[in-house]
């Protein structure tokens, strides 16, 4: 009978943190190439380049957002089973590939329901892998460090999971008929932590 895989969480973790730096460092890169023209001032910079900017700072945000995710999981697993492994290396590669569909959308002429759906579904690819990776690590006996898996804490991680990737399926279906508005919304993220918190303690 073979042994189960089993994998050490600190070498996983610090690869995922390096692949996630380098997204994120990527993504910004469309910056150095701006053209300034001569006498030009820090507002029209701005303004001639709103569309990029704006993209840039959104998927930035994001990533951001998306790494602390990442890491209220993977903080509190005691160990890595080749599932874990598997379904971790799809969510940074997905991760690495955020700066293209970015570039897509700051790029094209204006938001539409092409682009900007592939924006929001690309997002809420990297939220549903990373949502299945804690329900198999929740699901999975002693996958979870045992003073964790029965607080709060854990319960609230739980339900913020299910609303972030509840929040990108919502926004994909708006941009299929409200393009702009569906990068807007967004912006629904920021009360998911709170709400959360809330049905945590329901709960």
């Amino acid at each position: 009978m073979s042994t189960p895989e089993r994998y050490g969480p600190d070498r996983i973790i610090a690869f995922s943190d390096a692949v996630v730096a380098i997204a994120i460092t990527v993504l910004l890169l469309p910056l150095a190439d701006l053209e300034i023209p001569e006498g030009a001032t820090l507002g029209d910079l701005v303004r001639g380049n709103a569309a990029l900017l704006g993209g840039l700072t959104l998927s930035w945000v994001i990533i951001a957002l998306f790494w602390l995710a990442h890491h209220r999981v993977f903080d509190h697993i005691e160990y890595f089973d080749g599932l874990t492994v598997r379904l971790n290396f799809l969510w940074l590669f997905a991760i690495a590939l955020m700066p293209v569909p970015t570039n897509i959308l700051v790029t094209s002429d204006g938001p539409n329901r092409q682009t900007t759906g592939f924006y929001i579904g690309w997002m809420l690819l990297i939220s549903a892998l990373l949502m299945f990776i804690g329900m198999h690590a929740r699901r999975t006996p002693g996958m979870m460090k045992p003073d964790y898996t029965a607080t709060p804490g854990s319960h609230e991680a739980r339900y913020r999971s299910y609303l972030i990737t509840a929040v990108f399926g919502i926004c994909l279906v708006i941009a299929m008929f409200a393009p702009q508005v569906a990068l807007y919304f967004l912006l629904l993220q920021i009360p998911v932590d709170p709400l959360a918190e809330r049905w945590a303690k329901r709960g």
